[in-house]
This record gives structure tokens, sequence and C-alpha cells, in this order.
């Protein structure tokens, strides 16, 4: 199991462009096997900073996200509408909660 944090930048006056791509991502993926957590956030206090995170099962869960039809045509799209600020790989460890919380 493997996860990633990425940070991106709206390029200025781009922020609703990048909410529309990566709401149809979040859209898509969510059929996907093999990858459980995949949540976008914008920043509180910086509204065209937006954090990405995801976590695979495993290795060809991730090539297969990124295989899809979807990945494809949004990545180069969001690369003309945002920045990339930093891309982090991390090694999750212990157990996963597999549900969200009440919220509050």
């Amino acid at each position: 199991m493997h996860a990633f944090i990425t940070h991106m930048r709206a390029k200025p006056g781009k922020r609703d462009e990048v909410i529309a791509l990566t709401t149809v991502m979040l859209e898509k993926t969510q059929s996907e096997q093999g990858v459980p957590v995949y949540l976008f956030h914008t920043e509180s206090d910086s509204p065209d900073d937006f954090w990405f995170y995801d976590l695979y099962e495993s290795d060809d869960a991730r090539t297969a996200h990124e295989a899809s039809e979807e990945f494809g045509k949004t990545m180069p799209a969001l690369m003309e509408v945002a920045e990339l600020v930093a891309f982090t790989k991390l090694d999750p460890y212990g157990p996963m909660k597999n549900h969200p919380g009440s919220g509050s």
C-alpha cells in the first residue's frame, strides 16, 4: 500500500477550472478497484491552493488509475490551469479506518 500527497496551485483566475477538472476525476475514480481513498481539498486560508491525497492498495491499482482514459485527459488539462507545487510519495502503516467519522 502506498499513497501520494500533491499540492497544486491554480493559476490566476483558473480556480473554477481546477475544481471542474478534479471533480470529474473524483467521480470517475469512485468506481476504480484498489483506490480506497481519493480526496481533494482546498486550503482554508488560500483557496487557490489544492491538496490531493490518494491511497492505492498496490502498484497495479495505481498503474490502472494512471492508465485510465479520464486520467489521460484530465492531467494535461489540469497542468494548463494549475502549477505543481509539491508531490510526495508516502508509505502508510498501521490499520486504516475504513469509513468516515461523523464530521463533527
